[in-house]
C-alpha cells in the first residue's frame, strides 16, 4: 500500500523516478569513478568484475583494477578503469 501511495505522490509532485523509486541510481564520472545508490548486495567482486544485486536485477561492471573505495548500506563507490556496464537477469 505504501508503494502505491509513494508512486502516486511522485506522479502528483512530478518527481523524477530516481527520487521516488527503489531502482539503482548509477553515476559514472569519466572511466574511472562510479557511484551506485540503492543496491541490495554485492554478488561478485574481483579486479575485473563487480556484480551488484538491485531492485531491477543485477548490474555488472567490467574493467581493470576495479576497487570498492566506499561501501555503505545503500551506496558504494567503485574506482578503476571501467570498460563496460551491463544489466543481467
Amino acid at each position: 500500500m505504501f508503494k502505491k501511495i509513494q508512486t502516486s505522490m511522485g506522479e502528483v509532485l512530478d518527481l523524477p523516478p530516481d527520487v521516488v523509486g527503489e531502482g539503482p541510481k548509477i553515476t559514472i564520472i569519466g572511466r574511472g569513478q562510479i557511484l551506485v545508490e540503492n543496491y541490495y548486495s554485492i554478488v561478485n567482486f574481483s579486479e575485473e568484475e563487480i556484480r551488484l544485486e538491485t531492485a531491477e536485477g543485477n548490474v555488472c561492471f567490467k574493467g581493470k583494477g576495479l576497487v570498492l573505495k566506499v561501501i555503505l548500506s545503500t551506496e558504494l563507490q567503485i574506482e578503476g578503469e571501467l570498460s563496460s556496464l551491463s544489466f543481467v537477469p
